[in-house]
């Protein structure tokens, strides 16, 4: 039975895409042979470790150091991260919601819904909108990142449920599938592109196109257990 959605923030409720911004900048401002989406995937590795390593940092720290390796990787190492640690900034907190968003999370009515977020204060200050969940939970907050078992575990008290009545729905396999699953969430992976899964992580219980199947998997659900 699920009883309570949780969302994640980036890539499912927020439009992502501009995050390719960043390692295009870095590929015209030094004339890097290498392909942008090729310098997108090493920044994102670099960043997925960094996030899991103790003590827990903010992402501003976290993006200054992997964007400086990123940046040293290429043989510019002695180029200032700072303006594309900026533009980080600058692309992810300027924030436009899916078009289905609002409309599924009112439509959840009596289920109770939570964002969990992998941000910093900073980008919880600047999202624009007014969300209809019961709370927000970000990295900040909890001091540790998704896919940290701990972020999931710690929504799930807030809700007062258990890990099994609870479906996380979330664009990252790694962030989110591989995160919730650990911690004994139902997940939902969106995938918007149709893209392969990763056979390095545990599939997920369902796999939907957008946030409006959200709301037919909870309808099949309540059938279930009528």
């Amino acid at each position: 039975m699920i009883r309570a959605v949780t969302f994640d923030a980036y890539g499912t409720l927020l439009r992502n895409e501009d995050l390719l911004l960043i390692p295009r900048r870095i590929v015209a401002d030094h004339g890097l042979s290498v392909r942008s989406d090729e310098l997108l995937r090493l920044w994102i590795d670099l960043y997925s470790e960094a996030t899991q390593r103790v003590p827990f940092q903010t992402l501003r720290e976290i993006q200054g150091q992997v964007l400086h390796r990123v940046l040293r990787q290429f043989d510019v190492g002695a180029t200032d991260a700072a303006p594309y640690v900026d533009l980080f900034f600058q692309v992810t907190t300027k924030v436009e919601l899916y078009p289905e968003a609002i409309e599924v999370l009112n439509a959840l009515g009596d289920v109770p819904s939570a964002i969990v977020s992998n941000a910093d204060h900073e980008h919880r200050a600047a999202w624009n909108f007014t969300a209809p969940v019961q709370f927000v939970l970000i990295s900040e907050a909890v001091r540790a990142y998704k896919p940290d078992r701990v972020v999931f575990e710690r929504a799930v008290e807030q809700l007062g449920l258990r890990p099994c009545e609870v479906l996380h729905v979330g664009d990252s396999e790694l962030d989110d599938v591989k995160g919730a699953k650990a911690a004994g969430l139902q997940v939902a992976w969106v995938n918007r592109t149709g893209r392969s899964r990763r056979p390095d992580v545990p599939p997920p219980d369902f796999e939907i196109r957008d946030l409006t199947e959200v709301l037919t998997l909870l309808s099949r659900a309540s059938r279930r257990t009528e």
